[in-house]
């Protein structure tokens, strides 16, 4: 799950720039979490070639996330079939682990790929504009985030969520595990 959210921060690195910038300049019509390309171009000032490279990069690291994606959740029914066999066989499930895992790590290893060679494309300055744009960008993000999501658990006055929860094992305030009171 984190190396799937670190797939996902590094992809969205550029794209939440982009989002950032393009929520200033064209203000609510544009959908928020949608880049608009032209936008960061023009905030961080990048060249018509350094623009195609990095768009090239964005759509061939998307095709890339995508089938990982689907060999990794291939990988992870066939480990919990592997698990839920009447005989459970150790030596196929290990290997199942270990399917899971590479998939995993070179998702992981793709990802840090792509953001170096984006890295590679833009000067210092230009990366410097980036960072200051993706901080923004998710200040942003988590905000629009909490308007979205109203009622949950901690947001717009309600209490976080406690003992009695639904994986708590609970039942009327009572565990399960418990004598009856």
């Amino acid at each position: 799950m984190r190396v799937q959210r670190l797939a996902v921060a590094g992809v969205l690195m550029v794209a939440g720039a982009v989002g950032v910038v393009a929520a200033q300049e064209r203000g609510p019509e544009r959908r928020q979490g949608r880049p608009d390309p032209a936008a960061i171009q023009a905030e961080l000032g990048l060249s018509p070639d350094q623009a195609a490279q990095l768009k090239k990069l964005r759509d061939d690291g998307r095709k890339q996330a995508i089938r990982q994606r689907a060999d990794l959740a291939i990988a992870r029914i066939e480990l919990q079939e592997a698990m839920d066999a009447p005989s459970v066989d150790d030596k196929l499930v290990a290997a199942r682990v270990k399917a899971v895992s590479d998939l995993q790590a070179s998702s992981l290893k793709a990802r840090t790929d792509q953001r170096l060679a984006m890295r590679r494309l833009l000067t210092p300055e230009q990366q410097e504009k980036m960072k200051q744009l993706m901080r923004q960008g998710r200040v942003e993000r988590a905000g629009a985030r909490q308007q979205r999501r109203p009622g949950r658990p901690g947001s717009q006055g309600m209490p976080p969520a406690g003992p009695g929860g639904p994986w708590s094992g609970e039942i009327d305030g009572q565990s399960e595990f418990e004598p009856e009171r």
